[in-house]
């Protein structure tokens, strides 16, 4: 026993100790990557989750230091696990312009040592003119793409630029988004880092980061707003016990910005409607199964995009397969401190007709706006083999023991009794029935098929009015909730995938002046169509404005008689 337990120690004692080999980081960072001539950078070399040891800094050949090694340790604990960081930090200054190389600093760590990667420093003629009193401090409104695609994550930035001391940003307004999704990023509780605008540095910082997701064409324009910036005095002689010092109150107004959003250029792939970068991954948890189950496959989409326009993955036609339209198992959307990736996880049910071994492939085509081209994911996933279900199997029964009679002296025959009903008028009246009833049920599936009926486009054209009515008792049930937004989503989505499905019009995926054109191509009445833009254009102002319940009722009855119009 004791011997076993000394093992068991021991294998604890390891797994823990690979475990935070593992967690081991050491890495430099620095305040600024690109500096004016004269100025300084503080460089640090961060460990993590060890003590490190026999540190050896770069031989900083391009710059002078002015101060360092600084050490500086810190430990905490999360959810009963323990991190500590040490952090040896430097003050140097780069000699002359240009280019200027960090080198590799190196420490002993217990899982051997560990190495830096070089960092380039880019040294910058700053400008001779003198800094005027507005160009102190400003914030400029930045965003990610200024020409961008229904669908796609756009970053909007406000960053703060400053050579005073600046100790409260309040902004006071926020800009209209009509025409975007939005969604506020946690506040960057990081230091200011370095920048240099116009030839001068500045200490800069992100004071408010909102993420846009375009929702149909056009050309929009983000209004400027006022700020409040509270700006710490230099007099000295404000100071007192409680405060360090006077704030004085300034107020700049941040630059507008125009974007301009397109749909995604035509394609004949099977675009899934995501815009952005992702990943897809697959799994399925039986390698084997009969004709009797169902092969069960969960596909997991992780991107950037919108998630609400993301559609599920498409897989190859198999006639040997029946495959169902799948359910979203799982749909997340996470908040970096970045951007905001979602996850969407689709569970497919694939009936397989008959025995065999089954190879199944799914693709997932996204947009990519950096490389402005589309992108096709495919995973294979390992081969399913299907064995013959009981359906056709043959049961043997169990051989048993059977004594043989004697054989009987005398034979006795006689004529069949016609009480049995074999071969009376009846017995082949009901076998003709049987072969007329085999005759049409062969016509009418001939005629099913002409007809298109068992089409899958005429199945959710059929079905396009039943679907909507269900959307629409979903939105009525969000009439008096406060946050009036999933009702006008809901609103949206029905009349838009009503349209689609009863007419063939990817109204999920254009803009509303396209689906309105293509429907008044259909000689549809141009009441309904005014009715429907007018809904289309209530819904968008409901998304980003309060509404009252009274509102969302006339809506909800607007959209309901429009879609009963239309059916009719």
């Amino acid at each position: 026993m004791q011997k076993l337990l000394s093992v068991f120690f021991c294998i604890v004692v390891c797994s823990l100790s690979v475990s935070a080999q593992a967690n081991v980081k050491f890495f430099a960072q620095v305040d600024a990557y690109k500096v004016v001539e004269g100025s300084y950078v503080t460089v640090e070399f961060i460990l993590e989750n060890d003590n490190g040891g026999n540190f050896k800094p770069p031989s900083f050949t391009d710059f002078d230091v002015l101060s360092g090694p600084n050490k500086s340790t810190s430990m905490t604990i999360v959810n009963g696990r323990r991190s500590n960081k040490i952090s040896l930090s430097y003050s140097i200054r780069p000699k002359g312009l240009g280019k200027k190389i960090i080198g590799k600093a190196q420490m002993q760590t217990q899982s051997g040592p560990r190495t830096t990667e070089p960092i380039t420093i880019e040294v910058v003629k700053g400008s001779s003119n003198p800094v005027g009193d507005d160009e102190q401090f400003f914030i400029i409104t930045q965003v990610t793409d200024t020409i961008a695609y229904v669908g796609q994550q756009l970053v909007l930035d406000y960053k703060l630029y400053t050579l005073l001391d600046v100790r409260s940003v309040n902004m006071l307004t926020e800009p209209n988004f009509d025409g975007f999704y939005t969604e506020s990023l946690r506040s960057n509780r990081s230091g200011y880092q370095r920048e240099i605008y116009n030839g001068k540095e500045y200490y800069t910082k992100s004071v408010k980061k909102i993420i846009l997701f375009p929702q149909q064409t056009g050309t929009y324009k983000i209004e400027s707003v006022p700020i409040d910036l509270g700006i710490a005095s230099k007099n000295n002689k404000s100071r007192n016990f409680f405060f360090s010092s006077q704030l004085i109150p300034k107020r700049v107004v941040t630059n507008p910005i125009t974007i301009i959003v397109r749909n995604t250029p035509s394609t004949d792939l099977n675009f899934s409607g995501a815009v952005g970068q992702y990943t897809m991954s697959a799994n399925t948890p039986k390698r084997s199964l009969t004709t009797d189950e169902a092969i069960i496959v969960k596909m997991k989409i992780v991107g950037n995009g919108d998630n609400k326009t993301v559609l599920s993955p498409s897989w190859p036609a198999n006639e040997k397969l029946e495959i169902y339209d799948p359910n979203v198992i799982e749909d997340e959307v996470y908040k970096g401190g970045a951007e905001i990736t979602h996850t969407k996880t689709f569970e497919y049910l694939l009936v397989p007709k008959q025995p065999g071994r089954y190879n199944l492939t799914a693709a997932f085509t996204y947009y990519d706006p950096d490389s402005s081209r589309y992108i096709t994911l495919k995973k294979t996933l390992p081969s399913v083999n299907v064995l013959q279900g009981s359906n056709t199997n043959v049961v043997i029964a169990k051989k048993e023991k059977v004594d043989i009679e004697g054989i009987f002296p005398k034979t006795k025959l006689q004529a069949i009794s016609q009480e049995s009903g074999y071969g009376s008028w009846w017995h082949y009246s009901m076998l003709g029935l049987i072969l007329f009833s085999c005759l049409g049920i062969v016509l009418y599936h001939t005629h099913l098929n002409k007809s298109g009926k068992t089409n899958p486009d005429e199945i959710r054209k059929n079905k396009a009015y039943g679907v909507a009515i269900s959307r629409l008792q979903k939105a009525k049930s969000l009439i008096a909730t406060d946050n009036s937004k999933p009702f006008f989503e809901e609103i949206t989505v029905a009349l838009k995938k009503y349209i689609s499905d009863k007419y063939k019009i990817p109204a999920l995926h254009i803009s509303k002046s396209e689906t309105l054109s293509q429907l008044s191509s259909l000689e549809i009445q141009e009441d309904v169509l005014s009715k429907i833009s007018q809904i289309f254009n209530d819904a968008e102002v409901g998304l980003y404005a309060p509404s009252s319940d009274a509102s969302r009722d006339m809506i909800y009855e607007d959209t309901l008689k429009v879609i009963s119009q239309l059916e009719s």
